[in-house]
């Protein structure tokens, strides 16, 4: 009986045994070996009924805090326990804790450098390589501070150039000759060795390597002055790239803003003229109006004169005494004219069409002259192409209309008004010359 339990744990045995002895080759990360409330590395960890570790004091202390009246919990995964479990300390876990802390003690007191991604190993290293300090240019190896130490203290290796860590060491020998390449031919740009001058380079330009590193720093440094020269010449075009740069800008704003006030004073003058021919059709209406409120008064004062006179035939026609009769319809037979009534114009539309017309063709004429100046201004300006700058300039009309404004045309006009009834000025008859004369609007070339 006992050799079958023997028999049966014994499996189990050497994997433990197995687990121990590689033990100290598993690499175990110190965020596993955390705990969730202390975030700590774990001091007496346990192991609660849902799988997850705690400090045994981290684990007691939020279980006492949670403790009224209901359930404890896991604090990572909230699952509830009821009753409380008891809990013990997690011996497997508590071993993988000392021994990270005993490995990362040893990793802190070796004080020599471990090889990381990118580093040059050391040649000589047979276990873990370390990181190497230098290479050896006769050697043709790299070695750490410790396998160092002969090429430092031994009066052998004091011929012996130290070079920083190259990974590319091997290929500084000669491959015929097996020798450092320590020379340089100049004929062939080529890396030789010292055996290799006296075979196919014998009658070539050869110097030693740090000849030609003092031949070629002097090289680039005529050449870092005048790429530096190079360098302030182009920033210099570029100042003055930019200055020319800013000053389009400027121009372009300039002449913008002088145009702007050009085409608003044009406008503003168009508007004025406007603002007079309104005014010119305001009075018209007005006094039209006013001659209807006229014409209006002694008709419907006829009105009642003609009431007045019926009332009267009325009364008459009822008379018996035949001699009043006669007597007072001689009367009425002899003051039977009425007073003329003058008729109201209402030729309004007529009268102002003709200057609506005119309107209509300085509008035209204006239309014509900025479509003309800009054709001829853009033409100009495909000729001469972007060698001249010039400031366009935009004529309004020829220099005999220019001189005088729509609008004092107009007043012009209104001191022609004759009479009319009632002693008011009527409308003038030739309102449809104003701006009807056929001028034309002439852009001159010198205005651009």
């Amino acid at each position: 009986m006992l050799s079958e339990c023997v028999w049966e744990e014994s499996p189990r045995l050497l994997e433990v045994e197995h687990w121990s002895m590689a033990l100290p080759n598993v690499q175990v990360s110190r965020d596993k070996l955390v705990c969730a409330i202390c975030l700590d590395l774990f001091k007496s960890p346990v192991t609660i009924p849902c799988g997850h570790s705690f400090c045994l004091g981290c684990i007691e202390q939020t279980w006492d805090q949670q403790f009224n009246g209901r359930a404890s919990s896991c604090p990572q995964c909230r699952e509830s326990f009821s009753p409380r479990p008891s809990l013990h300390r997690n011996i497997m876990v508590c071993d993988i804790v000392d021994e990270f802390l005993r490995c990362g003690a040893h990793s802190a007191a070796d004080p020599r450098p471990l090889l990381a991604p990118g580093d040059v190993p050391c040649d000589f290293c047979s276990g873990a390589q370390l990181r190497a300090a230098k290479s050896c240019l006769v050697c043709l190896a790299s070695y750490c501070e410790d396998h160092l130490k002969p090429h430092r203290e031994s009066p052998a290796f004091q011929d012996h150039p130290l070079t920083e860590p190259a990974r590319d060491i091997q290929e500084r020998k000669c491959k015929v000759h097996r020798k450092h390449l320590e020379l340089f031919c100049r004929s062939d740009k080529a890396f030789i060795c010292c055996v290799c001058t006296t075979s196919e380079h014998r009658t070539h330009q050869v110097v030693p390597l740090e000849e030609e590193v003092h031949s070629r720093k002097k090289e680039l440094y005529l050449m870092d002055l005048e790429t530096e020269k190079q360098l302030q010449g182009t920033l210099q075009e570029i100042g003055t790239l930019q200055e020319s740069i800013d000053s389009i800008t400027t121009t372009a704003q300039q002449v913008e803003l002088e145009i702007t006030n050009k085409f608003s004073a044009m406008t503003a003058a168009i508007e004025e003229a406007l603002k007079v021919v309104i005014g010119l059709i305001e009075w018209e209406r007005q006094t039209l109006l006013n001659q209807g409120n006229c014409i209006r008064a002694q008709l419907e004062q006829r009105c009642r004169e003609l009431r007045e006179k019926k009332l009267q035939l009325e009364i008459l026609a009822n008379k018996h005494d035949s001699f009043r009769f006669v007597q007072e319809s001689l009367c009425f037979s002899s003051s039977s004219q009425v007073s003329e009534v003058p008729k109201l114009k209402t030729d309004l539309r007529s009268k102002l069409a003709r200057a609506s017309e005119a309107a209509t063709e300085l509008s035209t004429q204006v239309k014509e002259c900025l479509r003309r100046a800009m054709k001829r201004k853009l033409k100009s300006t495909e000729v001469r192409g972007t060698g001249h700058e010039k400031t366009a300039e935009l004529s309004d009309v020829s220099p005999q209309t220019s001189q005088h404004p729509p609008e004092a045309k107009i007043r012009k006009g209104l001191r022609q008004f004759p009479a009319s009834l009632d002693g008011a000025v009527s409308p003038p008859r030739n309102i449809s010359r104003v701006g009807s004369s056929k001028r034309h609007c002439r852009c001159l070339k010198a205005d651009f």
